[in-house]
């Protein structure tokens, strides 16, 4: 029993400072993230601005949209149909 007391306690030595590794890791870790959102508190800023400024698109605009928008229709192109799946007794003459 007294030979397994070193070997446990080398053991819970190498775990703990592990752990204090992996702590001062996570302490750069959020230091450098809230250096990055105080410096990114004007991009926020702006973004907000820009989305309250057109609450429909968020302030994002697309050419062709704001050229349309004035007559108030804007025109949806159908999509051409792909290939068309092969019906059920389609399927089971060819098996």
């Amino acid at each position: 029993m007294a030979e397994q007391t070193p070997v446990v306690e080398a053991i819970a030595r190498r775990l703990i400072e592990e752990c204090r590794r992996d702590i001062a890791v996570a302490r750069l870790q959020i230091e450098a993230m809230g250096r990055i959102l105080a410096g990114s508190r004007w991009l926020i800023a702006r973004w907000e601005e820009r989305r309250r400024e057109d609450a429909i698109t968020g302030g994002i605009h697309l050419p062709s949209y704001d050229a349309m928008k004035p007559s108030g229709f804007i025109t949806v192109e159908e999509q051409g149909r792909g290939r068309r799946r092969k019906g059920r007794s389609q399927r089971r003459a060819v098996a």
